[in-house]
This record gives C-alpha cells, sequence and structure tokens, in this order.
C-alpha cells in the first residue's frame, strides 16, 4: 500500500503583559498508518517544516485592538510572534501490533512587541532564536489485524522537558538595565514540563473507490513541572478523507479541533489557552516507493483565546493560517 502523507500544521496564540505571546501548538493529525494511510512496515524518517504568523490580537472569539502606550512597565502586545517549527519524526514497526516513535522538533521563533516604559518612551523588545524543543516518544498499539482496509488503536507516550526554559528579550527593562528581561514562559522553546499523552483511532480505507476516512482523539497533560508554570492540558479531535487523484498524487482534507485549558502557577498568563477549529487541506505525491513530498495549509474557521477575566483589554495574538511542507523517506 502506498504511503500517503500529511503534514502537520499550528496554530499559534501569543500576548500582551496579560496573554501569552507565543504558545504553538501542532492541531494537523500526521500519524499516516492510524488513517490507514500507511503500510507500517520498518522504519520511517520525516523532515517537516512548518510555519505560523501570530499578528492578530484576539479576545475570545473578537479581533480587538491593543492597549496604547500609558508608562505602564507592561508588554503591549501589538505586533507579531512568528513561529517556525523543523520536525524531525522516526517511527519504527516493532512488529504487526507495535511500533514506536521518537520526534525532536527545533524551534525557531521570533517574538517582538512594544515595551511600555514609564521611565523612556516606548521601545521595541525582541525574543529570537533557533533552539531545541521537547522531544515526544510515543508507542502505539493496534488492536485488530484481520483487515488492512480498516483498523483502531491508541496512542500513549511522553513529551520530555529537553527544551530551553531560559530565553530573554532585549533590550532589557531601563528601570532595570541589569538584569535580564525573561521572555513569557509560554514562548520559550520547552515548557519545563513532562507530559503524558494518550489517544485513540480509527480509519477505513475503500480501495475500489480509491479513498478513505479517518477519527481520532488526543489528550496531553503535563505530570511533572519546573519553576511553578504548568502548561494547560490539551484535547485534539480529528476527522480527514484522502483520495487518489493519480497513482502517485493524493488529495487530503482535514477537520481539526484543538482546546487547551489555561496555563497555571505563579510563572503563568492567565491570559493563555484557548480553542479552535481548522480546516487543512493538503496534496501528497509520491516521488518514488520509498520518497514522499507533500505540502499543506491550515486556515482558521474559528479561534476563541482566553483574556485575563481580571485584566480588561488583555488578549492574546492568533495566526489565521499555517503552512507546512515535507519529505518522508521509508527503509
Amino acid at each position: 500500500m502506498k504511503l500517503y502523507l500529511l503534514p502537520i500544521a499550528f496554530a499559534a496564540f501569543a500576548s500582551t503583559a496579560n496573554a501569552s505571546c507565543g504558545t504553538a501548538f501542532c492541531s494537523v493529525n500526521t500519524q499516516w498508518d492510524t488513517q490507514g494511510l500507511s503500510s507500517n512496515q520498518g522504519l520511517r524518517i520525516d523532515l517537516r517544516y512548518s510555519y505560523a504568523k501570530a499578528d492578530q490580537f484576539r479576545a475570545g472569539s473578537s479581533r480587538i485592538t491593543p492597549e496604547q502606550p500609558s508608562g505602564s512597565d507592561e508588554e503591549i502586545e501589538d505586533k507579531r510572534t512568528v513561529n517556525q517549527i523543523l520536525d524531525i519524526d522516526a517511527e519504527y514497526t516493532i512488529n504487526p501490533r507495535w511500533n514506536i516513535e521518537l520526534g525532536v522538533p527545533v524551534v525557531m521563533r521570533d517574538h517582538t512587541h512594544t515595551f511600555d516604559s514609564s521611565v523612556s518612551a516606548p521601545f521595541t523588545q525582541e525574543a529570537k532564536f533557533d533552539s531545541l524543543g521537547d522531544v515526544r516518544v510515543v508507542a502505539k498499539y493496534k488492536f485488530d489485524l484481520g483487515s488492512i482496509t480498516s483498523g483502531s488503536g491508541i496512542r500513549f507516550g511522553v513529551k520530555l522537558p529537553t527544551g530551553a526554559i531560559d530565553k530573554t528579550m532585549s533590550p532589557p527593562d531601563p528601570a532595570d538595565p541589569t538584569v535580564p528581561y525573561a521572555l513569557e514562559r509560554s514562548s520559550q522553546p520547552g515548557s519545563g514540563s513532562t507530559d503524558a499523552i494518550l489517544g485513540a483511532y480509527y480509519f477505513r480505507s475503500y480501495p475500489e473507490k480509491e479513498w478513505g476516512w479517518f477519527a481520532s482523539a488526543q489528550a496531553q497533560s503535563a505530570v511533572s513541572i519546573r519553576d511553578d508554570y504548568r502548561p494547560g492540558r490539551m484535547l485534539g479531535l480529528d476527522l480527514g478523507v484522502h483520495r487518489s487523484l493519480t497513482p502517485s498524487l493524493s488529495g487530503l482534507l482535514q477537520l481539526n479541533a484543538q482546546q487547551r485549558a489555561r496555563d497555571s502557577g505563579s510563572n503563568a498568563n492567565p491570559a493563555s489557552g484557548g480553542y479552535s477549529w481548522n480546516l487543512s487541506p493538503g496534496l501528497s505525491y509520491e516521488l518514488t516507493p520509498q520518497w514522499q513530498v507533500y505540502g499543506f495549509v491550515q486556515l482558521a474557521l474559528k479561534q476563541y483565546a482566553n483574556p485575563d477575566s481580571d485584566v480588561p483589554g488583555s488578549g492574546q495574538l492568533t495566526a489565521p493560517w499555517s503552512v507546512s511542507l515535507g519529505v518522508a523517506r521509508r527503509y
């Protein structure tokens, strides 16, 4: 069976002094065998690049205007967060029921906002870095082996705290110029937490009609944290279809829903989390039986960004669209 590929895209949220200025999470399903799109044999290496620019300030489901400078000594999220992620995924099939996946992300982030200083004129602060993110190790167990046209199973694993949590912004606060100005925790390359991952899936294919569909759900929640910061629990639901357009080209379409709870702890920002509904069309092309390339665009149908209920005018920066390109090799 051909391996039809789906790339990853993400919705990016970011903030004012009372919002989160760089949380990024994946919202397109890329587990090929859980969709009936992979022969589930041997080793697969996937290299994927994703891009999103969060520059729309939002509170709840409405776009709002950021506050004007007033000497508040706080951040004003009136600019943007550019999120780029390079994912390197390696998945190995141990036997027909079990496989294991290692995911290594490289986070390339550029966040810029206005610092509303009370001792100088307002000025632009920036944090820009390329850094290792949080590594994931996930196992997969398939329940039924009697048919290649349908299947179901579970995924479970862990996200490790391998990403840095100490990135800073420049220039520093002129009121305290010798102290590095910390980048918000939600914008760091890593969360500092160890998270449990649990999911389930079902797929059904119709080879004679050259199409199929799948449904999946996954939850991720922190079980161990650092520096009194707990990232919000994430829930994702995916529904997708695929259809062969030519022997080598496939059309792909997903509806992705994702919800993230507010971050918590003394280093968390109350204006964090929310939910989104996204439509994700894409194409996959098989260069050879071993090599595939793919591309995907994700469009936001509905976005809701949690504000800080105690601070009027708080909100988050959101990305209305994202794009992903990738290449995969089977061995």
